[in-house]
């Protein structure tokens, strides 16, 4: 313990020198006693040294000291013991071999608890501070574990951490590359010979799919041990627990570690969230059948925005854009010849009017019906179009032209559009696309209206648009000023091998005019469609009032409905400004859920389905690794031990010599006027003056 000063020492003499003028200024040739005289000196002279000594000390505080101790901790060491709570862990082991390796490590751990403190965790996914088995974890991510206690007990006395586990990760990284600060003893669990295994290791197919479309599956598939079997592969539908085959295959086994892929596809004829299977049948021995079996689930959508395509007549450029169109799922084309026009606009998306109103067509029924139902309409133009009336019906563009004269217009890209972006290889290929035919003349673009493309005419980088965009309350609309997309789409495909460039710019367009705005004043979403058993289901909801402002005064609830018709009824949160529901609980099947509201005296609905799916990780890979153990034991200056020799591990942990206490020595400075002591030694001093002045009568 020392003292530090804020100010040179010296200050203490003027400390020192205030309590003596004071003690002298009050007790010299002091006349306020009742009886003075010789015998009162000393008693005089004792009174002065009180006041000094009491004036001085606070003389000293107002020039804030500070006192500065040293502490010394001493923090016992501990052993971190932790266990792989995985369901493959007891995938190999008999009774007796689990009686056995329960019995060795309770007695390593009470051996061990005799002189160090144990701290206990398991994990499967995740880690948690429990010290009781189960074996029911849906996956194992040694990773995590390692990389939480690195956390927990950084700077802790950590003198070992134990890890019993079977080596098999199928969640997380490779726990190699972990950074770890302590020495890692691993118990190697489970068994590293192979057994006869058929499994299915992975299916890959289509998350959503399109009504009536084809839908191919991919099937990867490992058998261990089999050599000159055949695997027997079923696939098929599950409604309501029952299978309904679709095809089956079978296929040679040649090796004795054998992968092979094979591929099913059918066909989506029902709209929702449908569950499939595949499965191969059973070998006699196999060592896991959990594998043996996968379940999927697609869902099917009727989403197909349909476009008209409303043209003056047969043009290249109207098959250029129909090779893209039918490429997507997400669109329909139908193409319509002005003369025979015959279409009720409200059942399209999206129209697109090539080369209309042309100079032998206005098309005034059709621009009637487009403008009344508000559609986003694409105007493209060329040699036929009647520019006067063009100028007339849409706002994007004043187009100045009699449409008699052209110019050849190369496209370069706007930098300042932020609807939607171009990739950097489409940017790139843009560049040497061939020159469009625009009409010669001015252009004004309208208000809102913004290109994406500008015309380059000859080396000369213009103001003038050739695809242009706007967007207004009611709809979207564009623009596109040039005759000849069937030559970028063929310069495409010679220079490039492809048509990803063209098609990219086609179907951004396409999408950014078709999108449909949400007008629905309570909605609700889940974070995805499938989840695995046990994860977590989050629903999410809004409501909007009449001004699309969210708002939560009215109660929201949920009805989650399985295959069989249960329904789980459940009641949203209130978030600031919105709804929240989530819930780990539901089991393996297909849902469909109800949200509803009240508000205004209107009851308001969303709809949506989800599927819960099983998670068949841990049955997948069934070897132990203990190499891996063994590397990780490696690394960290630590030992590997099979689980038969844990008792082993216990008497090297206790003859460890550098397991021990840790003393931390650690210092704090505080103000001396903190000190409860001094307060009271300066209380006393003043109240033993004052209790003798009293006495002999200075009061």
């Amino acid at each position: 313990m020392s003292l530090i000063f804020q100010y040179p020492l010296w200050f203490i003499f003027f400390c020192l020198a205030l309590g003596a003028i004071y003690s002298l200024a009050l007790y010299y040739k002091s006349s306020h006693f009742v009886e003075d005289g010789p015998q009162f000196l000393w008693i005089k002279r004792g009174l002065a040294l009180l006041r000094f000594l009491s004036v001085s000390l606070l003389s000293f505080l107002l020039l804030s000291p500070l006192i500065k101790s040293n502490f010394v901790e001493k923090i016992e060491p501990v052993i971190v013991f932790v266990h792989d709570n995985s369901a493959s862990i007891p995938l190999h082991w008999n009774t007796e071999d689990s009686s056995n390796y329960i019995q060795s490590t309770n007695q390593m751990l009470e051996e061990l608890a005799k002189s160090y403190q144990i701290d206990y965790f398991t994990f499967d996914q995740d880690i948690r501070a429990i010290d009781t088995l189960n074996f029911e974890g849906k996956a194992s991510n040694l990773s995590k574990a390692l990389e939480e206690i690195n956390g927990l007990y950084y700077n802790r006395n950590v003198g070992a951490v134990i890890f019993a586990s079977d080596g098999i990760y199928n969640e997380g990284n490779n726990p190699i590359y972990n950074e770890f600060n302590f020495p890692l003893y691993t118990i190697g669990l489970g068994d590293t010979s192979q057994h006869s295994d058929a499994k299915i290791v992975q299916v890959l197919s289509n998350k959503i799919a399109y009504l009536d479309d084809k839908v191919q599956v991919e099937v990867k598939l490992l058998a261990s041990q089999l050599k000159g079997k055949n695997y027997k592969i079923h696939f098929g539908s599950v409604n309501k627990g029952v299978f309904s085959e679709i095809s089956s295959q079978s296929l040679e086994i040649t090796k004795d570690f054998d992968e092979q892929n094979t591929s099913f596809t059918f066909k989506a004829k029902s709209i929702g969230i449908q569950k499939y299977r595949v499965y191969v049948e059973s070998f006699p021995n196999e060592i896991s059948l959990e594998n043996n079996a996968y379940d999927f689930f697609v869902e099917v959508i009727d989403n197909r925005q349909k476009i008209l395509l409303l043209a003056d007549g047969p043009h290249p450029d109207i098959a250029a854009i129909k090779s893209v169109i039918d490429l997507n799922k997400s669109f329909e084309l139908e193409v319509q010849y002005a003369n025979r026009f015959n279409a009720q606009i409200d059942a399209y998306s999206l129209v697109i009017l090539h080369q209309i109103p042309s100079k032998n067509n206005a098309s005034a029924a059709a621009i009637a019906q487009i403008e009344k139902s508000k559609i986003p309409v694409w105007y493209i133009t060329g040699s036929s179009s009647n520019y006067a009336n063009f100028s007339n019906i849409q706002k994007l563009v004043n187009v100045s032209s009699s449409g008699d004269k052209s110019n050849d217009a190369a496209a370069y890209l706007n930098k300042d559009f932020a609807s939607f972006q171009l990739s950097e290889a489409t940017s790139q290929k843009l560049k040497k696309f061939p020159p469009l035919l625009v009409p010669f003349g001015s252009f004004n673009l309208g208000i809102g209206t913004k290109a994406l493309l500008k015309q380059k005419i000859g080396a000369v980088e213009s103001d003038y648009p050739l695809l242009a965009f706007q967007e207004n309350l009611s709809n979207r609309s564009a623009v596109l000023l040039g005759d000849g997309l069937w030559r970028w789409r063929l310069y495409d495909f010679q220079e490039n091998n492809s048509n990803q460039a063209f098609q990219e710019i086609i179907e951004k367009t396409l999408n950014y005019l078709a999108l449909k705005g949400d007008k629905r004043k309570f909605r609700v979403s889940t974070n995805k469609n499938i989840f695995y058993e046990g994860e977590e289901i989050l629903f999410e909801a809004e409501l909007y009032n009449d001004n699309y402002e969210l708002i939560n005064e009215p109660n929201a609830d949920l009805i989650i409905s399985d295959e069989e018709g249960k329904n789980y009824p459940f009641a949203f949160s209130k978030t600031e400004k919105a709804y929240l529901f989530k819930t780990k609980s539901l089991p393996i099947g297909s849902y469909n859920y109800v949200a509803s509201t009240n508000y205004n005296g209107k009851q308001l609905e969303a709809k949506g389905a989800f599927s819960v799916s099983e998670n068949k990780l841990e049955g997948l890979y069934t070897q132990a690794d203990h190499l891996l153990l063994k590397q990780l034991a490696q690394h960290t200056n630590g030992q590997f031990f099979p689980s038969s020799q844990v008792n082993e591990l216990a008497k090297l942990l206790l003859a460890k010599e550098d397991i021990k206490a840790t003393l931390y020595q650690s210092f704090k400075t505080r103000p001396i006027i903190n000190l409860f002591g001094l307060f009271f030694l300066i209380l006393a001093l003043l109240s033993i003056e004052w209790f003798a002045r009293k006495y002999f009568g200075s009061y």
